[in-house]
């Protein structure tokens, strides 16, 4: 995720537009192209002229400016609700841990820094489920007594958090906690359950189909439609004013696409690997106590 000040209007307009740019420099290329050719042949060839009523792409426009609208909100959305669970993750792990260590301190040691590494384990073991990685990276994190099962199980976060829930039944049978701590501990393990699927539905659940090729259509007509609509009245005055109108629609559409799936590594995601890195940095100091 990028960081940045907005602050500094000129120097901010100016900087580097990331991923959803880059993918409009052929576009707009293409565009550039389209619309020169068109004022070429409406200038030089006295039986060819391209002339649209400005009616159609207002008409057009407004309903394009619905679909828009609809597909930022709803890309938006999905990126605050990934960055809510994300918070929420960093909380819960925070509280399990502190739970953990308070209430088994100094009783059965081995198991309770066992059970705060699978903590942020569990955290690591998302961030690649989410990503649909292959967990190599993060091999490391996890005790070196379960790598070996850790490897062979489909679900990788699941695998973690039986860890945890075995672990929190051996303290309570050994009487390291009581009851009532048990239910405590099993709450919070509830909770990142919970986060883990709200993520999964972010994921796997994409705005539906029919509103994304209906816009994907409508902006493509809109879009190679519109050079028509300049090219018998501003010459080639067009061509900017072409290249304004399609960065401005297909850009919203681009960002969407971008930050629809905020688990990734676009540059617009969210920042997923260093709030693993802060919560492993958290538990590691709670450990410590």
């Amino acid at each position: 995720m990028l960081q940045y000040d907005n602050k500094n209007w000129f120097s901010f307009i100016f900087r580097h537009g990331s991923k959803h740019v880059d993918g409009m420099w052929w576009s707009m290329l293409f565009m550039g192209l389209l619309t020169s050719a068109l004022i070429y042949v409406n200038e030089h060839t006295a039986w060819l002229h391209f002339e649209i009523s400005t009616t159609f792409h207002t008409v057009l426009g407004l309903v394009l400016g619905l679909l828009l609208v609809f597909r930022t909100n709803s890309a938006y959305d999905r990126w605050w609700e990934g960055r809510k669970q994300l918070g929420a993750l960093v909380n819960t792990t925070r509280n399990l841990a502190l739970k953990v260590k308070t209430y088994a301190q100094g009783a059965n040691p081995s198991l309770s820094e066992e059970t705060l590494t699978l903590i942020y384990a569990f955290a690591f073991s998302m961030k690649e489920h989410l990503r649909e990685e292959d967990f190599s990276s993060i091999f490391q994190e996890i005790p070196a007594a379960f790598l070996s099962d850790f490897k062979k199980f489909n679900h990788k976060p699941n695998f973690v958090l039986g860890k945890i829930a075995k672990n929190l039944h051996q303290l309570f049978s050994e009487g390291t906690i009581n009851g009532e701590q048990l239910i405590i501990l099993e709450k919070e393990a509830n909770a990142l359950i919970n986060i883990l699927g709200a993520c999964e539905r972010i994921k796997n659940t994409p705005i539906p189909m029919a509103y994304a090729l209906h816009l994907k259509r409508v902006l493509l007509i809109y879009a190679l439609t519109l050079p028509f609509g300049f090219v018998g009245q501003l010459g080639w005055v067009a061509i900017p004013m072409v290249l304004i109108v399609f960065y401005t629609m297909v850009g919203i559409e681009l960002i969407g696409e971008e930050i629809e799936d905020p688990f990734g590594l676009d540059e617009n995601d969210l920042p997923v690997n260093e709030l693993c890195n802060k919560i492993k940095a958290n538990i590691l100091e709670i450990s410590k106590y």
